[in-house]
């Protein structure tokens, strides 16, 4: 099958110069269609390095984005032994009742339904088997990948550890067991923020291919003209506001704030759904994600430029002095360029495209904030485009790093005794 694509594609190619059409576009639809026909394994891993912008080129990015699920909502008949076993014959019915999900993914299923006892609740059901089909299918990925990464063109690319880092993410969003956990953290984390809304888990439905959770009504993608000027920027606030809470305090990061589950609502306020894709920061990650968006706000390019060498993985060929420099430059040229023209996609894009020319490969803790800030600018963009995103995260970024420092320093002191003297 690939050696057929493979001549495709060149004709194609060649067929697109011609006409002096985008031989990218071809090559993009080629490599979508190679995806799909290798199956939904290799799609939700490709839909995960789509969202890798520092890993692979923004032309792959986008052609990857262009996956989707094209997938057949769980028959009844598959669901009913699944659902009976982990929420009984009663409650099974009810959410079978209407058998039509309200979303259907490769992993999982979505449904809507009032159980016996009146809770109204959303269901997200994990496809009978996927796990077994998904772990061989993602085996044989890692397999070919090693046997690829052999090859002489591809010996200065860390291939095995991009496809190590995707398929991960893969089987993260297998356990929903774990995602019912990172719900409910997140529900507590964001407690303080009065206008975000993160929906209550029934732990007591909840398992590995279930989670149960509160039903919240009026979940709709609103257009920029179907608010007023003010509940626009509460709303984007809001959001910000929740994500500089996760990447400067908590350190559990939602990477994926994209419109489907990111809603912003006509009173202000927003609702996060669906925590599958979540990263748990450690505390030195979130120290050099601080002290790199602190820099880059005072358009102190050479510190960011080291920030950044520090957390990265140098090829056999890294040019450290050539992407310091560059970097510098880079962090210079935006320096003082108002909130409405600074454009952090492109600052992104450009930041990790200096990165790959000059063979280093970023840490994924260093990577993610950036990517989920990257996902939440097109709303902010959108919604609200003179927000100073900068200037909202300095308040989070300064009490985060201040209570990471006293938590080490505390963390050197003897332990106490029952009577308060020290421990010996």
């Amino acid at each position: 099958m690939l050696t057929v694509r493979s001549l495709s594609l060149g004709v194609a190619t060649v067929g697109a110069l011609a006409r002096r059409r985008s031989a990218a576009d071809y090559r993009g639809a080629w490599l979508v269609d190679t995806i799909t026909d290798l199956g939904p394994a290799f799609v939700k891993a490709a839909q995960m390095l789509s969202t890798r912008a520092d890993l692979v080129p923004p032309s792959v990015c986008r052609a990857l984005s262009g996956l989707y699920d094209d997938v057949r909502p769980i028959p009844a008949r598959e669901l009913m032994p699944l659902l009976e076993r982990r929420l009984g014959l009663a409650n099974t019915r009810a959410i079978l009742a209407d058998n039509a999900p309200v979303a259907a993914g490769s992993i999982a299923c979505v449904y809507h339904a009032t159980l016996p006892d009146g809770r109204e609740v959303a269901v997200k059901v994990r496809r009978p088997d996927v796990a077994r089909t998904l772990g061989i299918d993602l085996a044989i990925m890692r397999g070919l990948t090693r046997l690829v990464a052999r090859v002489p063109l591809l010996r200065d690319v860390p291939a095995v550890d991009i496809v190590d880092q995707v398929t991960e993410s893969v089987y993260g969003q297998l356990d929903l067991l774990a995602e019912c956990d990172n719900l409910e953290r997140l529900r507590v984390n964001l407690a303080k923020f009065p206008d975000v809304r993160v929906p209550a888990v029934h732990r007591d439905l909840c398992g590995e291919d279930v989670v149960v959770m509160e039903y919240l009504q009026d979940l709709r993608r609103l257009r920029p003209e179907d608010m007023t000027g003010e509940s626009k920027e509460r709303a984007v606030l809001s959001a910000l506001h929740a994500v500089y809470q996760m990447l400067f305090h908590d350190g559990l990061v939602h990477c994926d704030l994209h419109p489907g589950n990111l809603y912003l609502r006509q009173d202000g306020s927003v609702v996060i759904v669906d925590a599958g894709f979540t990263v748990q920061l450690r505390p030195q990650a979130q120290d050099k994600f601080a002290s790199f968006f602190h820099q880059m706000a005072n358009g102190n390019g050479r510190r960011c430029a080291e920030i950044v060498l520090s957390t990265a993985k140098p090829g056999p060929n890294a040019d450290t002095g050539g992407f310091c420099r560059e970097l510098s430059g880079l962090v210079e040229s935006v320096s003082g360029v108002r909130a409405a023209d600074f454009d952090l996609v492109r600052f992104a894009t450009k930041l990790f495209d200096i990165q790959r020319r000059y063979g280093l490969y970023a840490d994924p803790q260093f990577v993610f904030p950036i990517l989920s800030l990257m996902v939440l600018e097109g709303t902010v963009r959108d919604f609200a485009p003179d927000i100073d995103f900068q200037r909202e995260a300095l308040p989070f970024l300064a009490q985060g790093v201040l209570e990471r420092a006293i938590r080490a320093w505390q963390a050197t002191l003897p332990e106490q005794t029952a009577d308060g003297s020290a421990a010996e």
